[in-house]
């Protein structure tokens, strides 16, 4: 899309105006969608992005959605000096990402004040190394997103750096709306937080295969319990007992407005000591299928349970039991849902 004020921009010819109250030419609006990767870069884009730098007085460059699979500092440098940062609304980052290349993207984030999606994923192991200066580092990308008022949707998958701060990157996060959090290390004390900062306007909510026991379920059902908008709920992927899951469809069967809920099967449901891909027991597996079901004909919730068994985030698909109308249980295997997907 595009919004041209004066044709003649297109041919560098410097028009006058025909309005004695004009003093200065508007610029010519260009929207795209971009993506910073390696390798073989997309032809458009490239020459784009050399048109708008060489004519960055009359040309102004915007994304709605800008992705970066990337590590290379130059080339995301180049980019982000040309693209208008306010017009950023989703912002994609991942893979590939080191230390040194959060040193200079982070202070770009606070610059993208009208961006209401944000994905992080797969930061490089060694921007967590213990040293002094990598904590400086994760403290000042965790800085940074704390600013970002108007962000409605956060994403995060394999990183780290919101270990044990992640109330303090919530605080300035009021109108989130989806929030998503999947093979995160976390504390009791992040989750016993987490939902008191967005559990106002917080829809959906994914935390899965982030390691949870019954002590971290345990942590956020009060914050859950005031989650009055939610509408899709996802903790597949943990490790928690059976007593820990009847705890928490008691409290989901609360939420007037949840519709669809993503459960892990729970520890009784393998073989001991076996909790894991290709372990569940089938005989174990069918039992606490039947009491679920019973508990749920009890608790009478209006959301659609389905039981996550085994999972993959590395094939991306999962199998899932749902219990049908009838009240019996049906298997089905499908890919990973995405939270967007999910809240569709």
């Amino acid at each position: 899309m595009a919004r041209i004020s004066s044709p003649d921009i297109l041919t560098d010819k410097q028009t006058e105006s025909h309005c004695s109250g004009m003093t200065k030419e508007q610029p010519l609006m260009i929207t795209m969608d971009l993506t910073i990767k390696d390798g073989t870069q997309d032809a458009l884009q490239v020459h784009l992005f050399h048109w708008a730098r060489e004519r960055r007085e009359r040309v102004q460059l915007c994304s709605r959605k800008l992705q970066i699979w990337s590590d290379s500092i130059s080339e995301i440098q180049k980019a982000l000096h040309v693209v208008r940062l306010d017009s950023i609304q989703e912002l994609v980052v991942s893979e590939f990402w080191n230390r040194e290349t959060m040193k200079i993207f982070a202070p770009y984030l606070s610059q993208m004040k009208n961006r209401h999606f944000l994905k992080l994923s797969k930061m490089r192991a060694d921007f967590y190394t213990a040293s002094q200066k990598n904590s400086w580092y994760s403290w000042k990308i965790r800085a940074h997103l704390g600013q970002l008022q108007h962000l409605w949707e956060l994403h995060v998958h394999e990183v780290l750096f919101l270990y044990g701060k992640l109330p303090a990157v919530l605080r300035s996060l009021r109108p989130l709306k989806a929030l998503s959090l999947s093979t995160c290390a976390l504390q009791e004390a992040d989750l016993r937080y987490l939902l008191e900062q967005v559990a106002s306007t917080l829809e959906t909510l994914a935390l899965e295969d982030c390691a949870f026991t019954d002590a971290h379920l345990s942590a956020i059902l009060l914050g859950l319990s005031q989650c009055s908008q939610l509408r899709v709920f996802s903790v597949y992927g943990n490790h928690i007992s059976m007593a820990a899951l009847y705890n928490l469809l008691s409290h989901t069967a609360r939420l007037g407005h949840l519709s669809r809920g993503l459960y892990p099967a729970p520890l009784e449901s393998y073989r001991p000591q076996e909790w894991g891909l290709g372990n569940i027991d089938p005989e174990r597996l069918a039992l606490v299928l039947a009491s679920l079901g019973q508990v749920l004909r009890d608790l009478g919730p209006t959301q659609s349970v389905q039981i996550c068994t085994d999972f993959c985030h590395h094939q991306n698909k999962c199998q899932f039991y749902s219990l049908g109308p009838d009240g019996s249980w049906v298997l089905t295997e499908e890919g990973l849902p995405s939270l967007s997907a999910l809240s569709v």
